[in-house]
Parts: structure tokens; sequence; C-alpha cells
């Protein structure tokens, strides 16, 4: 897990915040350059002597510069580099204010450490190993995939790199907002293997700087319990021209998806359904599920 030649620019004018999430990003051998002040930020990214940046971590809520103006001021300057958001006011207003403007995630205080660190993670492998497909791409007219893995073989990174390669030169995604459509197809095989697969609760998950974490123990036991590592993952991916649709099917014991779904008109994000299924739902342009609640079908139409 160790991130060596990771620079990540962290902006936040809550000291006790700066500390923790400079603290654990440290903590794996990112180097990371804390400001409390907005505007010395983007100061250092625009210094020719700064170095190359991999990600940058903002709240939201502050004095003078806020974290929307940063992220405007960020893809002005380096339009590919990726942006992830903090806010104490996680309502749905905000995300897609965020997403439209380009950032890659939105994180709601108090700070889950752990979601944060691996998000961090994420983007900063999946940015370092985007490329814009081929012009040759430009004349692909359909395209189907398929594939099957077993939960212990299955490589969620590389899998979304597979999912996410077509979508600039097909005209389903733009540079800007591609990092946050890779976080939701992340999201989704995540939830099949984690929640599905392996029937791992989100209750165990605790601080991942803690001494014993219970939830990465109980994985990392079922990822070797046949009975849990040799269930199957099935993704399968149809495009065109005009719509993107992908569909991941897990083994495990499904959920009631209608509990899951946020009320229509709800202005809040809801925490009963995690992190995943609000980022899901605010990127797709259409989300299905099965009726036992271990399918998940994603549309993007082209734009």
């Amino acid at each position: 897990m160790n991130r060596r030649n990771v620079n990540i620019l962290l902006i936040d004018d809550d000291p006790e915040v700066l500390d923790m999430v400079h603290s654990a990003l440290a903590h794996y051998g990112m180097e990371v350059y804390a400001y409390p002040d907005p505007a010395q930020a983007l100061d250092l990214l625009q210094n020719p002597s700064a170095p190359e940046f991999d990600l940058v971590i903002t709240d939201i809520n502050m004095e003078g510069l806020d974290g929307f103006d940063v992220i405007h001021k960020v893809k002005t300057l380096q339009p590919h580099l990726p942006v992830v958001l903090m806010t104490g006011q996680a309502s749905v207003d905000y995300a897609i204010r965020a997403m439209r403007m380009g950032a890659s995630n939105l994180f709601m205080k108090p700070i889950a450490i752990r979601d944060l660190v691996q998000s961090v993670f994420h983007l900063v492998d999946l940015h370092r190993e985007f490329r814009v497909a081929d012009e040759g791409l430009r004349g692909l007219v359909n395209e189907r995939r398929h594939f099957l893995f077993r939960s212990d073989e299955l490589d969620v990174p590389g899998l979304v790199r597979h999912l996410t390669d077509r979508l600039v030169p097909m005209g389903f995604a733009s540079m800007s907002n591609l990092d946050v459509i890779a976080m939701a197809f992340h999201e989704a095989l995540v939830n099949s293997l984690e929640h599905g697969n392996l029937e791992l609760e989100s209750s165990l998950k605790g601080d991942l700087l803690a001494k014993e974490d219970l939830y990465l123990k109980l994985r990392e036991e079922r990822m070797v319990d046949p009975v849990y590592a040799g269930r199957l993952i099935e993704v399968r991916l149809a495009m065109d021209t005009e719509r993107f649709d992908l569909e991941i099917n897990d083994e495990g014991r499904g959920f009631d998806a209608s509990r899951m779904l946020p009320l229509p008109g709800d202005s809040e994000m809801v925490p009963h359904c995690g992190r995943g299924l609000p980022l899901i739902l605010l990127v797709m342009d259409e989300v299905h599920f099965n009726e036992r609640g271990n399918q998940i079908r994603m549309v993007l139409r082209r734009k």
C-alpha cells in the first residue's frame, strides 16, 4: 500500500482535519503539502519549481476562497489534475455542483479516513495510467466485452482501466469527468466483491490506522476461504455510438435495492446506503438493480 513519489496538495482551514489527513497520507509514504490558506496553496500550484502534483484535496467551506473556487482554479491551470473535496454539508446539490465542476470525489465530515485514503490510492494510480485511446478508436461503432472472475482473482483497478478506455474517444466522457466515472465503476465493483461475494458488513470498518482492523482481517480470511473466494463476479459491457451499458453481477446474498435508493426530493446525502451508491446515482444517466439485489446495471448516454 506504500505510495512513494506521490505528491498531494492538501487544503483545509481546520487545523485538526489538516493534521489528521496529512498524518494518514504521510503514513503511507506520500509527500503532503498542507495549507490552511487556499491562496497560498494555489500559488504553490503555479510555481514552476513546485513538484508535479498527483492530487488536490480541499475543504469546501473556507474563508476567502472556498473549495469551489479552488477546483475552478485547479481545472483552469491543470485540467487533468484530480481534485477531491471535503465538506460538512454533504447535500445532493453540493455533490452535483462538485461533480459538474470536475471533482473526482466528495467526502462528508467527519472524514472517514479509511475511505479517503483508499480513494487517494485509487485516483493516484488511475490518473497516472489513464491514456486517451488512439485516434483509430474514433471509428469504433460498437463493442461487447464479457469478464468473469473469482473473488480472489478480481483486480479492481485493472478492470476499471479496461472499462473506461473507450469512454473519451466514444464521447461518453471528457477528460474532466473521466476520473469520477471511473470512481463510480470502482465503487460498484468493490461493493460486489466485498459486500456481495465476501458478505462483509460496513459496520466492521474502523479507523484505518487502528492497531487491529476487523474489516480487513475478515476480508483477508474470506479471500482464502473457498466458500467466498470461489464465488464469481461477472461483468458485461455493451457499447454503441449512443449508449454505454455496464452490468455487474455477484453471487452474494443480495440486498433490498428499493431501501438503498435515496428518496426523491431528499436534499441530504443518504447515510444508510454508504458513499458508493450516491456517487453512482449522481454520475450515471441510469441505474438499475435486479430483484435479488446482486446485479447493478449502469448506463451512460453519449453527451
